[in-house]
């Protein structure tokens, strides 16, 4: 076998961790080995999520060879647990400021993310799965960055005889409103070693076109090295895949509640349009979250819970309608939510909400899949609702323009990344 047709996958998330940050480099891993690459895996013994699904297990293939290394990282419940400590900083009195100060703490220990932890244990173990395997091909994808520096280590030690792609699932340093959130201290250290990674790696890949753009502007003498493979669906999940049987017509949103500012419009303008159907919430909800949506007597909200992803969809191809959420925030603006490929492939009306202009309502609005509607406007909401609900087989995306969204077709797409 040719040394281009063997890969070393360095990817932090991965099962039995669930969510959409998951799905990815899952993808990427099940259809390169599917053309015929030897493909290795390095990812932590402990899920750093406290949300699994032992269910994509199965899609790992068996050809493909893991090592689950040690880590120092944190747990999925530490992660957890410094979330809600952030949270509590916003209260007054002694847990507000005691909240300050182990944020304070958080910022000078883990100036780059909490997952730093891992980066010795999975650099020595990735040099000496290179040398055993004799392996040139590097694949290292973030969230969580600290795993860039895996690379930039590698790229010291072994310089040419590796290429290596760095695979930015978010805008890192060009996050918006992100020097509102950390001090400046730490904003210069993540963008001295965002830089090291572009300079080091052989090619950087970013999953929306406004992420590439901002990276291709920031690093003009890179800006070859810099491509854009998006997230997608994966046609094989959609196999025999059979619509959950709901007694009732019913709405459907899949995905993540972890502020009660995302759906609270959302779920006032259900309200007020007295509309005869269930809003069935499937995935994360944050405590904080689940207390006021109780409070505000919206008694058509049903939480299902977190699902396995098969289950997910089924119960999203039931749905009379599917939501998508987007926050109304600058960042959004930017963002292919993880959740949109998958919605679009489904067949069933979207209506999405978030910012006034943004990529997922040019998405949504080009493929005539549904309705794209400010998160703040409750009237036009409504409305929407009601076009939808009147006339649902108006909304589908047409298949030929969806199929570049194709897992498969983007898998390949990585693979010609590699000399």
């Amino acid at each position: 076998m040719k040394n281009k047709q063997r890969i070393l996958m360095i990817v932090n998330e991965f099962p039995p961790t669930g969510e959409s940050g998951v799905q990815r480099p899952l993808k990427f891993l099940k259809y390169l080995v599917a053309e015929g690459w030897e493909c290795h895996v390095i990812t932590p013994a402990r899920p750093t999520k406290t949300v699994l699904d032992e269910s994509l297990h199965k899609e790992i293939p068996p050809k493909a060879k893991i090592y689950r290394t040690r880590s120092w990282g944190f747990s999925g419940k530490s992660v957890d647990r410094v979330a809600d400590i952030r949270q509590d900083a916003s209260s007054w009195g002694i847990k507000g400021l005691l909240s300050k100060i182990l944020i304070a703490l958080n910022h000078a220990i883990f100036p780059i993310d909490k997952q730093i932890g891992w980066v010795p244990f999975a650099y020595f173990k990735a040099l000496q799965v290179i040398r055993r395997y004799r392996i040139r091909n590097v694949y290292i994808t973030a969230f969580p960055f600290s795993a860039f520096l895996i690379g930039i280590l590698l790229k010291r030690k072994l310089k040419d005889r590796i290429h290596w792609v760095a695979d930015y699932r978010d805008a890192w340093q060009f996050e918006p409103l992100l020097h509102t959130r950390i001090p400046a201290s730490r904003l210069n250290l993540i963008r001295r070693v965002d830089r090291a990674v572009i300079e080091s790696c052989d090619n950087a890949v970013f999953v929306t076109p406004s992420i590439h753009q901002e990276y291709r502007e920031a690093f003009t003498k890179h800006r070859d090295k810099m491509v854009m493979i998006t997230n997608g669906y994966d046609e094989a999940d959609f196999e025999g895949l059979e619509p959950y049987d709901f007694s009732s017509p019913a709405m459907v949103y899949m995905g993540k509640i972890y502020d009660i500012r995302r759906p609270d419009n959302m779920l006032r303008a259900i309200k007020a349009g007295s509309f005869d159907l269930p809003l069935v919430h499937i995935g994360s909800l944050c405590a904080d979250a689940k207390k006021a949506i109780a409070a505000g007597d919206y008694g058509f909200y049903q939480y299902w819970g977190y699902k396995q992803h098969k289950e997910a969809l089924s119960i999203a191809l039931g749905a009379e309608l599917n939501l998508l959420l987007l926050n109304d925030d600058e960042a959004s603006e930017g963002v292919y939510s993880g959740k949109v490929f998958e919605l679009l492939r489904l067949g069933r009306p979207i209506l999405a909400l978030g910012p006034k202009e943004c990529i997922v309502k040019d998405l949504i609005l080009e493929t005539a899949a549904g309705e794209y509607v400010w998160l703040k406007d409750e009237k036009g909401i409504i409305a929407a609702i009601k076009r939808i609900l009147d006339n649902p087989r108006a909304y589908a995306a047409h298949p030929d323009y969806i199929k570049r969204f194709d897992r498969k077709v983007l898998s390949h797409q990585l693979a010609e990344l590699y000399e």
